[in-house]
């Protein structure tokens, strides 16, 4: 049998070609399951920071006269220093009553040692644009405090970096009085926010 020359190596062209076909195709797929992977962690880190934050908040509705003393101790990201009093929080029997402020401070000493098991990170600002005057709750009636989580390169800050901060922030000083407008997520920003 005598092969034609005009057919020669057709047979490898053909095979070619749909390797090529192939090789695309897989690289639009490999493309997909990236994205799918990204998705999936950001959800991840959503879904449990949000827990996360859902307890605090609880734990802070429970002891509302030291809230700012939550604030200080969980926005305190470089130490994470147990206090002189545990306030029985560590299993032990408790001999003596704590005031709220004691209470608050064991209670975030507790946070954050367990945000270390985490890639996230959690902070609690004032929330911007929640109207009224005043710098704190005691000049403020309108006053609230925000939980913010942030992973990734992103900060649980509110500011006007808009590479590092989670949300935007202005500052408007007019005649002595302070009000932070804005709340907006910054567009690059991997953070959630709530209320509490």
């Amino acid at each position: 049998m005598k092969i034609d020359d005009t057919q020669a190596g057709v047979g490898l062209v053909e095979v070619m070609v749909a390797l090529l076909l192939l090789a695309v195709a897989i690289l639009g797929y490999s493309a997909l399951q990236g994205q799918a992977i990204k998705a999936t962690n950001e959800s991840f880190e959503r879904s449990q920071s949000i827990v996360i934050m859902r307890n605090i908040a609880e734990k802070i509705h429970a002891n509302p006269f030291a809230i700012e003393t939550y604030q200080t101790n969980i926005n305190n990201v470089d130490t994470v220093t147990a206090p002189s009093i545990q306030c029985g929080l560590d299993g032990a029997a408790v001999t003596t009553l704590c005031t709220p402020v004691q209470f608050a401070e064991a209670e975030s000493y507790k946070i954050k040692a367990n945000l270390q098991n985490y890639d996230f990170q959690i902070q609690m600002h004032p929330c911007p644009n929640t109207g009224g005057n005043g710098a704190d709750v005691t000049s403020n009636i309108m006053f609230s405090y925000c939980l913010i989580s942030a992973w990734g390169n992103t900060t649980a800050t509110v500011g006007s970096d808009e590479d590092t901060d989670c949300l935007t922030a202005t500052v408007i000083d007019v005649d002595d009085v302070v009000e932070q407008v804005g709340g907006h997520y910054h567009s690059k920003a991997t953070c959630v926010m709530m209320e509490i």
